[in-house]
């Protein structure tokens, strides 16, 4: 996970909600996507581990501060 490419501002309507906000495109690689799938356990309270998830949260919030 190196960027995410795009970030817009937008206006996003459901059926039942609206939601005012930020839309982020990350692109991640099909090994990454793999590697990241292969590594979680959604029965596993404690699954990503804490440097994946950091690693997640980084890239997130590095965007959007950009």
């Amino acid at each position: 996970m190196k960027a995410v490419s795009e970030k817009e501002e937008c206006i996003e309507g459901w059926d039942d909600f609206e939601i005012d906000g930020t839309k982020l495109s990350i692109h991640i690689s099909r090994d990454e996507v793999a590697a990241l799938l292969s590594a979680y356990d959604p029965d596993d309270f404690n699954s990503p581990d804490v440097a994946t998830c950091r690693a997640l949260a980084r890239l997130i919030l590095d965007a959007l501060n950009s």
